[in-house]
């Protein structure tokens, strides 16, 4: 073969070579989208991205807000994302839609993050009272499954209850305006709720019947080949609820500038909210209880779900093993 033609060959090669590297370095170094929920179980991940935690541990992520996890988690879904937060009971649903996910951690634990806000003078002062009231929840989400299992809790077929879908935002005002008689929500939805109808409203809650669960959720194109990312991740929340855990003023100040918040809605707030990073077997309980409850309500068909398909918990056991108690076969 000439050497022209030799030469020709070579160049070829190399550039080729050249091109595909700078393809994969392009797609390694493209940013992770974080659909995170607007609420302040999502501290963690504003503390991360405002102190650069992200960038320190070598993953670029940028974060889109959505208003909650059932959105979040649709976002994802569409392949809008390649994480979301999400509660447990819109991982529930998708499961049961045979829909593939994978839960890589917990990053909070709340009692008490949904609440009843009813208007003093109704009569509603208790669970059993609701029976023959329109109220009002985001179905589909804690808040909805909160709402049914006080009612049982105390004895009351949930089929009593007149049921009104609303969404975040039209909560305190469809309250206020009388269109329903009382409210099912989670945080911060009730503390607007309740500093909209001042003096008049009143609050039910039982910090007994439920502890939720908040989750950082990943697609299914966002898979093992991606561990690394996600390892990344898992350390930059690590260092993020160190420093909640260890400057609870400095976090709340984050916390206030990203949701609007103020001195007394945190006191409302922050007494009730557990953060941490792990993945552990109580959420499978979670998971499996309230699958349960959607399969006896109606809210759901088919079959339980193995919920340790949707979960992966080797990125957060090679960052932190003892943070890890679900065992996946």
């Amino acid at each position: 073969m000439p050497y022209s033609r030799v030469r020709a060959t070579l160049t070829c090669a190399v550039a080729a070579l050249l091109l595909c590297a700078s393809w994969g370095a392009a797609a390694a170094s493209r940013a992770l989208v974080f659909a995170v929920a607007r609420l302040p179980l999502s501290l963690p991940i504003y503390v991360a991205e405002e102190q650069g935690f992200f960038a320190a541990e070598g993953v670029a992520v940028n974060v889109a807000d959505c208003d909650i996890g059932r959105r979040c988690l649709d976002r994802m879904l569409a392949g809008g994302a390649d994480l979301a937060t999400a509660a447990v009971l819109p991982l529930v649903r998708t499961a049961m839609q045979g829909r593939r996910f994978a839960v890589v951690a917990t990053i909070a634990a709340a009692r008490n993050d949904a609440k009843l806000i009813v208007r003093r003078g109704t009569g509603i002062d208790s669970a059993a009272a609701r029976a023959g009231r329109r109220v009002g929840t985001f179905v589909g989400t804690s808040a909805h499954f909160l709402l049914e299992l006080s009612l049982l809790t105390a004895g009351v077929d949930p089929a009593k209850v007149t049921l009104v879908a609303l969404e975040p935002e039209d909560a305190a005002d469809a309250l206020r305006a009388g269109r329903v008689d009382a409210i099912a929500v989670f945080e911060p939805f009730a503390w607007h709720a309740a500093r909209a109808l001042g003096d008049e409203a009143q609050v039910i809650s039982d910090r007994r019947l439920h502890v939720e669960h908040w989750n950082i959720v990943a697609s299914a194109t966002l898979d093992t080949s991606h561990d690394a990312e996600v390892q990344a991740l898992c350390r930059a929340l690590l260092r993020a609820v160190r420093l909640i855990e260890a400057e609870p003023e400095r976090a709340q100040a984050v916390l206030r500038r990203r949701l609007g918040l103020d001195e007394p809605a945190m006191a409302w707030l922050w007494p009730d909210i557990d953060y941490g990073v792990d993945l552990r077997q109580s959420l499978v309980h979670a998971l499996e209880e309230q699958a349960r409850w959607a399969l006896r309500a109606g809210h759901a068909g088919g079959a339980m779900p193995n919920f340790l398909t949707h979960l992966r918990p080797g990125p957060m056991a090679a960052v932190r093993p003892n943070a890890v108690t679900v065992v996946v076969p």
